[in-house]
């Protein structure tokens, strides 16, 4: 095979990629079209790092010994193991791989079918940690309890959370690379951190790393934002 050939070759090769990469960009993007994200205004930007004030939220969170066991007892609770008696459909698909899929309308035979919201919170611990926020529709009083006692609703005040956000995978060396970046930017500025950083993923496993949007955060201080920012 001389040059030229090798050369054309190559040429299609890279093309048919560039085509597939396209094509499965596009698909995520219509996939996750109109999915509900927590609500969140944006104080300041310092260095990379971004000061978010979110209102009330309520999360639905379990701790299982590993993220598959505690992703699926969550994904059963949006799914109907809930009480309540009501069907809604669910807003946003819920994908869990080629194994398991949302159904068509979100209903369930018994209890209330959730719609999951992005993000979908995890902590760095050894025990997989993780919760599911629930859509804004929902309060406190409304919120249906779970029916599996390992999965617990919680209600967080309004905070105030630095993030700092990256792309692509989010192996355990890049969420410590980023956190660690988080913690120098804060101290450098004065703002002081008030509990263990979490991550934050938004995206379904299906999605392109180029597409995919992570984000280390941790609740800070509001008196020291303030001083901070004067």
């Amino acid at each position: 095979m001389d040059w030229k050939t090798k050369a054309k070759l190559g040429v299609g090769i890279i093309g048919v990629g560039l085509a597939a990469a396209t094509a499965w960009t596009a698909l995520d993007r219509v996939k996750n079209r109109g999915t509900e994200r927590v609500p969140y205004k944006t104080v300041e930007r310092i260095d990379g790092v971004e000061l978010r004030r979110y209102p009330e939220t309520i999360r639905v969170r379990t701790t299982a010994s590993n993220g598959r066991e505690a992703f699926f007892r969550l994904f059963n609770y949006i799914d109907g193991a809930n009480e309540g008696g009501t069907s809604v459909s669910m807003t946003a698909p819920v994908e869990t791989g080629t194994d398991t899929s949302a159904t068509g309308d979100g209903a369930t035979k018994t209890g209330e079918s959730i719609s999951m919201t992005a993000p979908v919170e995890t902590t760095r611990a050894d025990d997989a940690t993780m919760s599911f926020f629930l859509p804004a529709t929902y309060t406190p009083e409304t919120a249906p309890e779970p029916t599996n006692d390992d999965v617990e609703l919680v209600v967080d005040p309004p905070r105030t959370l630095a993030v700092r956000r990256f792309s692509w995978w989010a192996p355990r060396i890049r969420v410590s690379l980023n956190e660690r970046t988080l913690r120098k930017t804060l101290a450098h500025a004065g703002i002081e951190p008030t509990g263990e950083p979490r991550l934050l993923r938004y995206d379904a496993p299906f999605t392109p790393p180029w597409l995919r949007t992570n984000e280390v955060v941790v609740e800070v201080d509001t008196a020291s934002v303030r001083r901070a920012l004067r």
